[in-house]
């Protein structure tokens, strides 16, 4: 049996409802054994009861402020158990230095330097075998203490902190060249190593789902109303507008009755409203505001096709994976997305689903229309579908290659 690992697992908000991803991957690690703890940097403990509540005990803040007892005699037992528990003498000794009020100042006699210290050799202190830090931003302002760890270092880009931040915002953490770094898709991967990361030291990992969640009950279909789903972020780079569009032209042209369903919330929710209130589509269109996994579910389970047309935004910044694309393929739906960012790696095209031109609104329009025309194809998508996202984001699958990924 392989070791038993010691893995620090950060991230920013926990739990976050849109990064369950971590939440499974995190569950993955303690069922296969090894040891966890989850740092944050915001712990959203009303979510967390309701949700992640057996993950609690393991969860805690990482600041280096709420490491620091408040009152001076806690503080001292703290700084004394702390220096008496300390295995390695480089970090003994720097500790020790902390008390040099001729270097730190006043500071050195409160034990806020000392405490200072202690953050910043966190993860060497714990002796942690890995730390894994999701979304490099973080890892952008955790460099003082990646630095003097001496362990496995893997730091995993998520999308966004891809996009938002500049190459010279990430200067500080290419300095550490022991760190390794893991993307969702090949797209990913391109803009990370445009931010001047190389490409040898990363890889590939995209983020999974749990297929036995996941997984359509056994129905035959009683409605004669073909049903559409739409689930994700209400924001220009999701075109939750441009899905709307779409179903109108084809309500227009099709004798098919249809629905069409949006899960999400967001900056766009406003004028998607006013849109579906405005052409009069309030009858065929429901806009259901955000919902919780266990509802997505069942809406996916009620659900023919799923249709995701995102685009690329004005910021330049587009969806790097889509995991609702992969969950929607577990449940046997066929899917209709765009051909931007890195969503198009998660789909077969023309066996799982349709990869269409971004902004093509009248390809969009014929590829569900082929979908209402031919039920027998569109059931056939959705069993190769799911078999495609079993073997290849299940996140038992995916956690065995990050267990790989932590042993190199």
């Amino acid at each position: 049996m392989s070791k038993c690992l010691k893995i620090a697992v950060v991230t920013g908000t926990f739990p976050s409802v849109s990064e369950i991803f971590i939440v499974n991957q995190i569950r993955f690690l303690i069922n296969s054994g090894h040891k966890v703890r989850v740092y944050c940097f915001n712990l959203d403990a009303a979510i967390a009861s309701k949700t992640v509540a057996d993950l609690m005990p393991s969860v805690k803040v990482l600041h280096w402020d709420r490491l620091m007892p408040r009152s001076k005699g806690q503080r001292f037992l703290r700084m004394i158990s702390i220096l008496f528990h300390i295995k390695r003498f480089k970090v003994f000794l720097a500790l020790v230095k902390s008390f040099n009020v001729f270097h730190y100042g006043p500071s050195a006699l409160t034990g806020v330097q000392f405490f200072k210290t202690y953050y910043q050799h966190y993860f060497a202190i714990h002796d942690y075998d890995v730390v894994h830090v999701h979304f490099a931003n973080y890892a952008a302002q955790l460099v003082p203490l990646l630095k003097r760890f001496n362990g496995k270092t893997l730091v995993t880009f998520h999308g966004f902190d891809a996009h938002k931040f500049s190459r010279s915002f990430y200067s500080p953490l290419q300095t550490l060249t022991s760190i390794v770094y893991s993307v969702n898709t090949q797209y990913a991967k391109q803009k990370v190593m445009e931010l001047g990361f190389p490409s040898s030291r990363i890889t590939v990992l995209p983020v999974g789902l749990d297929t036995s969640f996941f997984k359509p009950s056994i129905k035959s279909k009683t409605s004669n109303v073909f049903r559409v789903l739409f689930v994700g972020r209400f924001i220009p780079l999701k075109a939750p507008l441009l899905a709307i569009q779409i179903i109108e032209v084809l309500i227009a042209r099709s004798q098919q009755a249809i629905q069409f369903q949006l899960v999400g919330d967001g900056e766009a929710y406003a004028d998607c409203e006013a849109y579906i209130h405005e052409h009069q589509l309030s009858d065929a269109i429901h806009l259901l505001g955000s919902q919780g996994q266990e509802e997505v579910k069942l809406l996916m389970d009620a659900s023919d096709v799923f249709l995701f047309p995102g685009i690329v935004d004005a910021t330049g910044r587009c969806e790097t994976q889509g995991l609702v694309i992969q969950e929607a393929q577990a449940m046997g739906l066929p899917v209709v997305i765009s051909d931007v960012g890195g969503m198009k790696e998660g789909v077969l095209d023309g066996k799982t689903g349709f990869v269409v031109n971004a902004e093509d609104l009248e390809a969009f329009v014929e590829r569900v229309e082929f979908l209402i025309q031919h039920p027998n194809e569109c059931q056939k998508m959705g069993l190769a579908g799911r078999q495609f996202v079993i073997g290849h984001y299940d996140s038992k699958v995916l956690g065995e290659q990050l267990l790989k990924l932590y042993r190199l």
